[in-house]
């Protein structure tokens, strides 16, 4: 992969969990019992954790949870690997002096970003899907 095409990919997958973001502020201001805009006002500057945490408490304090726990752990490792594109992932690779092994750990990493790209992608669309069949919004 190219620097150029690791930089879209990387655009994209950053595009992707920022959707991934909203969309569950959208679900969690939806299953709210109050108004949804402000429960959006209230979420606006929530980060991804405590947007999480916020949803799984309201979420299970029915006794009866929309999203299983499987799938709670599975949002929780998408912002562990948002934190890791977000800050990390240059980092490992800009500073290494060497040519060649700067270019070996960036093609490994640039295979981690495609693989984790398509899962991102999917989870993005799984969950647009799902607000879309809870709220009745396409």
């Amino acid at each position: 992969m190219t620097i150029d095409q690791f930089k879209i990919l990387h655009s994209e997958i950053m595009m992707y969990f920022q959707c991934i973001e909203f969309d569950l502020k959208r679900i969690y201001s939806g299953m709210s019992s109050e108004d949804f805009d402000d429960e959006m006002d209230m979420l606006e500057m929530s980060n991804f954790g405590n947007t999480l945490r916020k949803l799984k408490q309201l979420d299970e304090s029915d006794g009866d949870p929309w999203l299983s726990e499987a799938e709670y752990e599975q949002l929780d490792r998408i912002r562990e690997i948002r934190n890791y594109w977000a800050h990390q992932c240059y980092l490992d690779y800009v500073y290494i002096s060497n040519n060649l092994e700067r270019e070996s750990v960036f093609q490994r990493i640039a295979r981690r970003l495609t693989n984790e790209h398509n899962q991102i992608f999917n989870l993005h669309h799984k969950l647009q899907d799902l607000y879309f069949d809870w709220f009745g919004e396409k």
